[in-house]
C-alpha cells in the first residue's frame, strides 16, 4: 500500500512501485518510472511531499479519468434503521472502521464510522446507543466529499490533498454509488501517467513508436 502520513503530505518511490499496477512492469519502464520520481522529489529525499507534487503536476493534465481506477469490488453496508449497536457489531464482523449507509432501495444515504459511534452515539443524553440510529450519527450523502466517474484523476488527487481525505465514494450521471477511491491509486496512476508518455517520447526519438 502506498504510504502516505497521516496528512497526506509524502509518499516515498518504494511505496509507490510496490502497488498492484506495477507488479508486471519492464525494466525499462520501471527505469522510466524511477526517472518521473527523482524529477519530481527536488529536495532528494526520497520522498514527494505535497508542495513537490503541485509544482510538478499542478500545471499539466493527464489521461486517466477515476472510471479507471475506482475499486467497484463491493463495500460493507448498514441500513439507515440499524442501531448503533448493531452498526458496531457490523463493523467488527466485516473488520472494518466503516460502513456505507443505504436506503430502502440500497441507494447510498451516507456513511458511518467507528468515530460517529464513539463521538455521537455513547455520548447521547440517554447513554443506551441501542436506541440511536446509523441515520442520526452518519455523515449524510449531501455532506460528503464525492467525486463523478468522469472527474480526472489530477482533480481527484487535488481533491485528496487540499482536503485531506484518504478515499472518497465515486457516484455515475445519475448519482449513484459505483464505488470508491483511495488516495494511493490516484498518486500512482498520476506517475504512471506521465511516465507512460515519457516512455512514448523516448520511443518517438528512437524510431521505435
Amino acid at each position: 500500500m502506498l504510504r502516505l502520513t497521516r496528512r497526506l503530505s509524502r509518499f516515498s518511490y518504494q511505496a509507490l512501485t510496490s502497488r498492484k499496477s506495477f507488479s508486471t512492469s519492464s525494466p525499462e519502464r520501471m527505469k522510466i518510472i524511477e526517472q518521473e520520481f527523482d524529477r519530481v522529489d527536488i529536495n532528494k529525499d526520497g520522498v514527494i511531499s505535497r508542495e513537490e507534487f503541485f509544482k510538478a503536476y499542478g500545471q499539466t493534465g493527464v489521461s486517466s479519468l477515476v472510471k479507471e481506477i475506482i475499486d467497484a469490488s463491493g463495500w460493507p453496508t448498514c441500513s439507515v434503521n440499524d442501531g448503533a449497536k448493531e452498526v458496531a457489531k457490523t463493523m467488527r464482523e466485516q473488520k472494518t472502521g466503516w460502513l456505507v449507509v443505504t436506503g430502502q432501495s440500497e441507494d447510498l444515504q451516507g456513511i458511518i464510522t467507528e468515530k460517529d459511534i464513539v463521538q455521537k452515539a455513547l455520548c447521547m443524553e440517554s447513554g443506551d446507543i441501542t436506541a440511536v440510529l446509523a441515520s442520526e450519527i452518519m455523515t449524510p450523502k449531501d455532506n460528503l466529499i464525492t467525486v463523478s466517474i468522469s472527474d480526472s484523476v489530477w482533480d481527484l488527487t487535488r481533491i485528496f490533498i487540499e482536503k485531506n481525505i484518504r478515499a472518497a465514494p465515486v457516484l455515475d450521471a445519475d448519482d449513484k454509488l459505483v464505488g470508491f477511491v483511495s488516495v494511493q491509486d490516484a498518486v500512482a496512476q498520476l506517475v504512471t501517467d506521465h511516465s507512460s508518455e515519457l516512455i512514448s517520447l523516448n520511443a518517438y526519438i528512437n524510431g521505435s513508436y
